[in-house]
């Protein structure tokens, strides 16, 4: 499939907004141009929902089992949720005619403490924020509204890949996304350097190990050029941590495994043509054969962002590529696809705001609607739109039937509770009111919600996925224990769920929208700036602002 191409183009004419939802079609990386290759990997960026845009082709995630890149006894969280932005490696299913995700593993480049801004630096590796598309995916906020926001001191995931820098290197950051400060351990990707005994530097950081270092996988030797992540239960000091786990990543296929690239070069130097890039710490050989289907040989170079469809050849440890797309060729990089139901729909007096698949979305003059269509909770969505800060700007929006496969997010109160056939309704919500949501073993329950503690009459978040039928296969139940607060008279009542910022005595913001905390506000101690949130607010139209009416800490 023609990565970017083949599934957004659709969104010049809103008809095949449609087609989108039901069919993954086309030819390019994803087929070799033949339809005829079965891919078993994919590694690369999330760049879009409907069901998961990775590098651009959109992968099925229906029954995906979701997991972090880590070592036994990790500190990463047990729930984790694949958000725009992230860089993920996933198994794909060998047997499918199209993209279909097993399992996919999010792999964050960096977890830590923000040490500078100018230079924006993360436990002691230097990071660069990316505005421009054609140099890679551009960087995704979540707790913060853009760059600027950033400080000192801050704990953050970064996402993104090593690129050569004037410090030697630096992550090209593909996501940042706000932590509370109240965890301390740390997670470094990179490339060993200067190994001796006791140490080795990832980058501009300095890495201690000893006998209580654990390797994985056991009785692996360190070397100068491995890639490696590393994680340590203590803070970094003067650029300085010491290893709790180390792990090699070997990256060695299966022979024959067909697989999926995309991020940036390394590895060339000064070679041109570089016939055997390095992404993602897999070298790509281009050969005579290979297929150029953007861009050119000239055009591969250390630092620029490629995405390549090949063969891996466990003989030489190489991935020989079939077919290889130089983004800042591809006429439509940069561009995000989100396709799912509106939820969490806040409007009053012009300022809207509302989510696709946990993602903010906004509009604006420019933005062109498909006859016939508009925003309103729990609408049905097919967006064309680009990153801005922590949203994405639509430049177009259609409105598609449901089909199998929509996401939709929603929050209400379950009726018809059946723990025997594993299902129930939401009450009075537009949409899923009409379809019975079904769970499964693989469904996720949070916050205190568990199978056995459902009943009728609470109130819950959930993300489920239409099955046909009249079902949907709910993904993730979070429990909500009480109903939305009483509105202030006269007022109507919102809420969303998002990263708590820019917190202060007297506001606060959630997904864009800035709220202030009055004497009616019940903000919860545990609220934090970093802390996942459920958050409810109204508008004060007299003097044109949301108001906080009560906020929670919440497992999403």
């Amino acid at each position: 499939m023609n990565l970017m191409a083949h599934n957004q183009r659709w969104l010049l004419a809103a008809a095949a907004a449609v087609s989108l939802l039901t069919a993954c079609g086309g030819s390019g990386i994803g087929s070799g141009g033949t339809g005829a290759a079965a891919y078993g990997l994919a590694v690369g960026t999330v760049e879009g929902f409907g069901s998961i845009f990775i590098g651009g082709e959109r992968c099925d995630d229906l029954h995906a089992r979701v997991s972090y890149d880590t070592v036994p006894g990790g500190p990463e969280p047990t729930n984790p949720e694949i958000r725009l932005g992230q860089r993920i490696e996933a198994d794909l299913d060998t047997a499918a005619s199209t993209c279909r995700i097993l399992a996919a593993r999010i792999a964050p480049e960096i977890v830590g403490v923000v040490d500078s801004t100018a230079p924006l630096t993360v436990a002691g590796t230097p990071v660069l924020v990316n505005t421009d598309p054609a140099l890679g995916p551009v960087t995704v906020f979540d707790g913060y509204d853009n760059a600027a926001d950033i400080q000192a001191g801050d704990r953050v995931e970064v996402h993104g890949k090593a690129v050569p820098a004037a410090s030697g290197v630096a992550i090209r950051a593909t996501r940042i996304e706000r932590k509370p400060t109240s965890d301390t351990w740390v997670r470094v990707a990179g490339v060993i350097q200067n190994l001796s005994s006791t140490q080795f530097t990832l980058g501009g950081l300095t890495v201690n190990y000893r006998g209580t270092t654990t390797l994985v996988p056991a009785g692996v030797t360190l070397q100068n050029g491995q890639t490696v992540a590393m994680w340590s239960t203590g803070a970094v000091v003067n650029n300085i941590v010491t290893a709790r786990f180390i792990r090699v990543l070997r990256r060695h296929f299966a022979d024959g495994l067909h697989v999926r690239l995309a991020g940036p070069v390394s590895g060339c130097g000064s070679t041109s043509p570089c016939s055997e890039p390095v992404i993602d710490g897999v070298t790509v050989q281009i050969t005579a054969t290979t297929n150029f289907l953007r861009g050119t040989p000239a055009d591969v170079a250390d630092g620029v962002a490629l995405a390549v469809g090949g063969t891996f050849d466990a003989t030489s440890g190489k991935l020989v590529a079939d077919n290889v797309l130089v983004r800042r060729s591809d006429p439509d990089r940069g561009l995000v696809t989100l396709i799912g139901a509106v939820s969490e729909y806040a409007s009053a007096g012009g300022d809207t705001h509302f989510l696709v698949r946990g993602v903010p979305v906004t509009t604006d003059g420019s933005t062109t609607f498909e006859a016939g269509c508009s925003i309103g909770d729990g609408q049905v969505v097919a967006i064309a739109g680009h990153i801005s800060g922590s949203a994405v700007l639509a430049s177009r929006v259609a409105c598609p039937p449901l089909a199998v496969g929509l996401v939709v997010d929603a929050y209400g109160s379950i009726t018809d509770l059946n723990t025997a056939d594993k299902a129930f309704k939401l009450a009075g919500r537009p949409l899923l009111s009409l379809f019975t949501l079904v769970w499964d073993d693989d469904t996720i329950f949070s916050n205190g919600a568990t199978p056995q503690n459902l009943a009728n009459g609470q109130y819950a978040g959930l993300r489920a996925v239409y099955l046909g039928s009249g079902r949907f296969l709910l993904k993730r139940v979070v429990l909500d224990d009480t109903p939305p607060p009483s509105p202030v008279p006269g007022a109507l009542v919102f809420g969303t769920w998002g990263i708590a910022h820019h917190m202060t005595a007297n506001s606060l913001i959630v997904n864009r929208i800035s709220m202030t905390i009055d004497a009616g506000s019940d903000i919860d101690p545990g609220v934090v700036n970093g802390s996942v949130v459920r958050a409810w607010f109204y508008r004060d139209v007299p003097n044109q602002r949301w108001v906080a009416l009560r906020v929670r800490p919440v497992a999403w």
